[in-house]
């Protein structure tokens, strides 16, 4: 279920503010039961100081009223000898309390008093008033200031949540233009009016739609470049097939079905070489990070490659590693990348030439190298090869994808690709240097 925002800052809003107005409550009933009790306990010192100084034959008097309530204060006047000389008219015949002078609280009948007793020369004078009336002023204190409570947390409810809306009206806007744009448009979102709290975001989408921007620009020109390159093996498959048809005897069948074949090796390792970029090319993520065995990865390589070489009368060969020789990566990626360049040296040196594999610590790398003795690359053609389909100006075969898997891979993992001379001063030389500790990703 989908939360509301508004709704959240609305409800949170409210309780916060209610309970704001019940702790002002709960304080100001506390203060005003204190207040009116230091009040009160005057009143009874007052009203005890009128009493010693008033007529004292007379036995029973009428009750005394404070306040607009009617409330009364019930009192009475002992002498020394403990006879009662007066008391109020509600006021019982025995003492209000046992405590002679000062305050004291008295239980009687099932309900607390207040009791103040006063003495001059031989006349005590005891007042009191039910305790409860202290809490009952107080209470009505305190419910007049939660009366409104009723009627302003709805009031306050709706002004918050007014506020709300104009305060995330930006956010409203912004929703409206991502939502109202086409499926193309991947440019950068005008937020001129988003507030500072939105920029984050803002800039997240932003980079969001630069990647898929990049994603897709490379999607096309991937999508183009293999339909051009396809073109080439497909059509010397129908060219060859269509010799073959028309062959007039079987030792030309045979040689068109045999340039079949090889057109069908070709186009097939081209498609496959197309499949292992594309898989690259949707990775943004880094690849797998574990300690691997490059001595391993280099002798499976050399050992699958070796009846390729033998064919093509290649002497290719693993050289011993110098020092450690473990990367840190992804084992199968790290595969391809050498069988790649395993492949290329292979397929650009001449008959009775070498391609050698070595590895070899460097610092806090391991250098992955594959040099060969074939035409080798002029140093303006270095950078180049390195884009999808180029070809050397020496190469005549080859679909010029393999060095830009390579250089894919070297770039997730974050290593550096570098080209120099090849064996006996000839040939070409490819240094992958990868990392041999863990880093910070």
């Amino acid at each position: 279920m989908k939360t509301s925002l508004s709704k959240r800052l609305v409800a949170s809003l409210s309780c916060v503010v209610l309970a704001a107005w019940i702790a002002t409550a709960a304080f100001s009933y506390l203060d005003a039961k204190e207040r009116i009790g230091a009040m009160l306990d005057d009143h009874l010192v007052q009203a005890a100081s009128l009493l010693l100084g008033s007529d004292r034959t007379q036995a029973e008097r009428p009750a005394v009223h404070w306040g607009d309530e009617g409330h009364a204060l019930v009192y009475q006047g002992w002498g020394a000898d403990g006879r009662l000389l007066f008391r109020s008219a509600d006021a019982p015949a025995q003492p209000l309390s046992e405590v002679s002078e000062g305050f004291s609280l008295v239980e009687r009948d099932g309900h607390l008093w207040r009791v103040f007793g006063g003495r001059e020369d031989d006349l005590l004078v005891l007042v009191a008033e039910h305790a409860g009336f202290r809490g009952e002023l107080a209470s009505r204190i305190a419910q007049h200031l939660l009366h409104p409570v009723a009627f302003a947390i709805p009031l306050l409810a709706i002004l918050i949540l007014l506020a709300v809306r104009w305060g995330l009206a930006p956010l409203r806007l912004l929703a409206r233009e991502v939502g109202s744009r086409a499926p193309t448009n991947l440019a950068p979102i005008d937020a001129k009016g988003a507030p500072a709290e939105v920029q984050p975001l803002v800039d997240a989408l932003d980079s969001l739609f630069a990647r898929v921007q990049a994603a897709v620009e490379n999607e096309r020109r991937f999508t183009a470049d293999a339909a051009h390159e396809l073109r080439t093996p497909l059509a010397a498959i129908r060219t060859h097939a269509e010799v073959a048809i028309g062959a007039r005897d079987d030792a030309e069948r045979a040689r068109a079905l045999g340039h079949v074949e090889e057109a069908v090796s070709r186009a097939n390792r081209l498609i496959g070489q197309l499949l292992v970029l594309a898989r690259l090319d949707a990775s943004f993520a880094p690849p797998t990070r574990t300690r691997v065995s490059l001595e391993r990865i280099a002798a499976e390589q050399v050992a699958e490659a070796a009846p390729e070489a033998a064919r093509r009368e290649i002497n290719l060969g693993l050289l011993d590693p110098q020092g450690d020789p473990t990367a840190i990566g992804d084992p199968d990626l790290i595969a391809i990348l050498l069988r790649n360049l395993v492949d290329n040296a292979i397929r650009h040196s001449p008959p009775g030439g070498t391609v050698d594999v070595s590895i070899q610590a460097e610092g806090d790398r391991v250098v992955l190298r594959v040099a060969d003795a074939g035409p080798g690359l002029g140093l303006d053609e270095r950078t180049k090869v390195l884009e999808r389909f180029h070809r050397g100006r020496a190469s005549r075969e080859g679909s010029g994808i393999g060095l830009s898997i390579v250089a894919r891979i070297a770039e997730l993992h974050g290593a550096e690709l570098s080209f120099s001379e090849g064996l006996h001063g000839r040939g070409l030389g490819v240094d992958v240097r990868l990392p041999a500790s863990f880093s910070p990703p």
